[in-house]
């Protein structure tokens, strides 16, 4: 079995990548070759020459002034005009003139980082895609084709993303960034053997979702903005390491969570409890749903279990990742972090200490809801497992308006579970 990972391009999203390879390495999952798009070249790169402690260096200091010269990054700001390198592409060719771009900081830390003497020696199968212009064609270049010496160019050739970077001239041709035609190269890692793939995306669609359910394809894939392709904020560069990690720790099942990251929950013994709220929330929804119908006139949605199953896709739920998601509502609507790695038993217990902390309504009127989430969330989450703790079921009158604060509501029913 020859098993490859294929990284995506998506710019300064690129320390994901590394993040999710740190995974695998801890994992103990071996890799035969690793297969590039632009960041995802560089990387691909990185991955080859073998040293993660250096890959992640790399990240963590890296800066705009790293790959292009300017001299003030708060004039260079088309990160926070666009959300990626789509959108980008007719906003470019507009101003194209103005915004061409000295990549000589790139060209220099591709040179720098990429040891191609150490890559070659280590044998492991490397590819690049870039893109052939006039010609407007896809170029997969693999490492035992290259000429020696020509590594770093090839890279470059990958990540020139014209009309903002220059194209790459190699050979009296020209190449640019090779995401014009293949962003996530999984084609390449096939033909060039490959029959396992570990694919990591950058962007929260699929790059190629006709292969996403193949049992030869696992897909790490980030459910949370990474931010924009030129933004090199050092602490965001951190966490999305972090969150490149977590998520592909959970891909491999090491960690629980969709939104969240929690270790490893106990199927058994959140069996029952998660049996307790899912019928809850059934119940609650079934009468909204014909509450709803009576008075409109139509059918309405079930608001509480479209929130729990909200991340989940079309995936089939067991009794544990219903009980994970409950939890993950819980964290949301208190603005927890999505970066960190929580234990679950405490993050409950830190959740009802800060319920059993909020007042309890002598009512629950639209009043007190009303005044509740003029706080926002966290109160209104507080004031409804407050008051359902203490009296078992909300008001009938009120299930309109809790129908239409659904993750606070059917966070309030997981908490009011955890106390039974």
């Amino acid at each position: 079995m020859k098993r490859a990972l294929v990284l995506c391009g998506g710019g300064s999203r690129g320390a994901y990548e590394i993040g999710a390879w740190g995974a695998l390495r801890e994992l103990g999952v071996r890799l035969d070759g690793v297969y590039g798009t632009s960041i995802g070249a560089l990387n691909a790169a990185l991955v080859a020459r073998g040293d993660l402690e250096a890959a992640r260096n790399v990240w963590l200091n890296i800066s705009i002034k790293n790959i292009m010269a300017v001299e003030d990054p708060e004039d260079f700001a088309i990160e926070h005009m666009v959300a990626n390198k789509r959108d980008v592409i007719p906003f470019l060719m507009e101003n194209a003139k103005h915004l061409r771009m000295d990549i000589t900081p790139l060209q220099q830390l591709v040179r720098q980082e990429c040891d191609e003497p150490r890559i070659r020696a280590r044998g492991m199968g490397l590819g690049i895609m870039t893109f052939k212009v006039p010609q407007m064609q896809g170029c997969p270049m693999y490492l035992r084709d290259m000429k020696p010496g020509m590594l770093p160019d090839w890279v470059i050739a990958s990540a020139s993303c014209f009309p903002i970077f220059p194209a790459k001239v190699i050979d009296g041709q020209r190449y640019i960034d090779g995401g014009y035609c293949d962003n996530l190269p999984l084609d390449m890692a096939l033909s060039d053997g490959a029959d396992e793939v570990v694919a990591v995306e950058l962007h929260p669609y699929l790059t190629h979702p006709e292969y996403a359910r193949l049992p030869w394809l696992r897909i790490v894939k980030p459910r949370h903005n990474l931010g924009g392709f030129l933004d090199f904020n050092p602490k965001l560069m951190a966490r999305n390491l972090r969150m490149g990690y977590q998520d592909a720790m959970k891909l491999y099942g090491r960690f629980d969570g969709w939104l969240y990251t929690f270790r490893q929950i106990n199927a058994l013994s959140v069996a029952q409890p998660a049996r307790r709220y899912l019928n809850r929330l059934t119940r609650f929804d079934a009468e909204f749903m014909r509450r709803g119908s009576l008075r409109t006139g139509q059918p309405v949605n079930a608001p509480l279990l479209t929130a729990l199953e909200s991340e989940t896709a079309f995936e089939r739920l067991g009794w544990k990742d219903v009980w994970v998601r409950g939890l993950e509502l819980c964290a949301a609507v208190m603005g927890y972090r999505v970066d960190a790695i929580y234990d679950a038993e405490a993050l409950i217990k830190q959740i009802r200490r800060f319920c059993d902390g909020a007042p309890l309504p002598g009512k629950l009127d639209e009043a007190a809801l009303h005044a509740a989430w003029k706080q926002g969330p966290r109160q209104t989450f507080s004031t409804l497992t407050r008051w359902l703790i203490a009296n078992g079921e909300f008001p009938k009158e009120l299930w309109h308006r809790l129908g239409e604060l659904p993750k606070e509501t059917a966070a309030a029913m997981f908490m009011a579970e955890t106390e039974n």
